[in-house]
């Protein structure tokens, strides 16, 4: 579907479902703003790349979790392009280890860039959608944040919280124009799962009706489509798009 004269930004833009949203936001004729926080070198290619093709858009290094640099970001791309249209919060890490002997750190470190990194993104990136008259989020979470997942506490908590976050949301600015969702991902064949153990993702896509991964571009779609006008009347749903996971 088209996106001419939109304005997006996506978090965790250089791999995975991240890049594949924002490339293709980018196919689409959007303006589209990525956030990275590694991998310098592929954020330069992704940029050359998109001045080879003409398209619009830039990408910027800093953390989600930290205020000064989102607020400067969403500030900078609203003076640059005028309005922001859609947010897709996708930046996240995992740290998983049992419950019982999961560290301070590890529950830290993934609380911090999965909820409040989505939490200030979202702050900063309302006021702009309510001035304009409008706007979309969608917040990535993951099956494992509405099943709970062993070995996953921290990741399952935070994503749970994130789900709670975008209810809470999109009923507090649906009469603003905002629409608010999460989208719920099963098993993404992306670098972060390429370390998941073989016999844990034999026992995952046992339980899936579809029986693989899906695929980033698959992802992708969904989210476009959920953040498009065309789903005017959907508000704080959370979307599973897991190829029918069943626990």
């Amino acid at each position: 579907m088209p996106q001419h004269n939109r304005v997006a930004i996506v978090t965790g833009a250089t791999r995975g479902i991240g890049r594949a949203v924002f490339e293709r936001y980018a196919e689409a004729g959007a303006a589209v703003v990525g956030v990275y926080s590694k991998r310098a070198d592929l954020a330069e290619r992704m940029e050359a790349d998109m001045a080879s093709k003409s398209m619009k858009g830039r990408l910027y290094r800093g953390a989600v979790d930290d205020a000064d640099f989102v607020r400067s970001l969403m500030r900078d791309v609203r003076e640059q392009y005028g309005r922001i249209d859609i947010l897709v919060n996708n930046a996240g890490i995992a740290r998983d280890n049992l419950a019982m002997m999961m560290t301070a750190e590890e529950w830290d470190a993934v609380m911090q860039t999965n909820l409040m990194g989505t939490l200030l993104c979202a702050a900063e990136a309302i006021p702009y959608m309510r001035r304009q008259g409008g706007g979309a989020i969608v917040n990535v979470v993951s099956v494992s944040g509405i099943h709970g997942r062993e070995a996953q506490a921290n990741y399952s908590a935070a994503k749970g919280a994130v789900i709670g976050l975008t209810k809470l949301l999109a009923r507090r600015h649906a009469q603003e124009g905002i629409r608010i969702h999460a989208i719920a991902p099963g098993m993404v064949d992306t670098e972060m799962t390429e370390r998941v153990p073989a016999g844990k993702m034999d026992n995952f896509l046992h339980h899936t009706h579809l029986k693989r991964q899906a695929k980033a571009c698959e992802i992708a779609e969904t989210i476009v489509a959920l953040a498009s006008g065309g789903h005017g009347y959907l508000s704080g749903q959370v979307l599973k798009v897991d190829g029918g996971f069943l626990r």
